[in-house]
């Protein structure tokens, strides 16, 4: 994804929020937290390059982090990579461009709440034991 020049954002906050959609994305999706989650290998080097190796083995054994084709969550019911609609979007959550009109911002006392539209999202569901031969 090419980001404005000189963008005020670290490569760590993009990152975090890819991640965080994918997680959510397989949350909306199937109901529970994902078992992994999935990135590319720039962005996982560019991770490993901002925040250490240590860091990102910690993140491996918390949160199942490893290297994807692309950004996404998985587990025992299926996976969700994000599509290009929500890394076109990124830079709108990210405050680097304008929202896409079919995000909804909520006002929370925490601060605002984001909803992205599905097509964000691409989950594919895994093979069931039922249909197996």
């Amino acid at each position: 994804m090419e980001l404005p020049n000189d963008p005020p954002v670290s490569p760590t906050v993009r990152i975090t929020v890819l991640l965080r959609l994918a997680s959510e994305g397989y949350e909306d999706a199937f109901g529970r937290r994902p078992e992994w989650l999935t990135l590319p290998a720039v962005d996982l080097a560019e991770l490993r390059e901002s925040v250490g190796a240590g860091r990102v083995e910690q993140l491996r054994r918390a949160i199942g982090l490893r290297e994807g084709q692309t950004c996404g969550a998985g587990g025992a019911a299926g996976t969700v990579i994000l599509s290009e609609h929500a890394h076109r979007g990124l830079l709108g959550l990210m405050g680097l461009a304008a929202l896409p009109a079919d995000v909804l911002v909520e006002e929370t006392p925490e601060g605002p709440r984001y909803s992205v539209p599905d097509d964000w999202f691409i989950a594919a569901p895994a093979p069931s034991a039922s249909s197996s031969p």
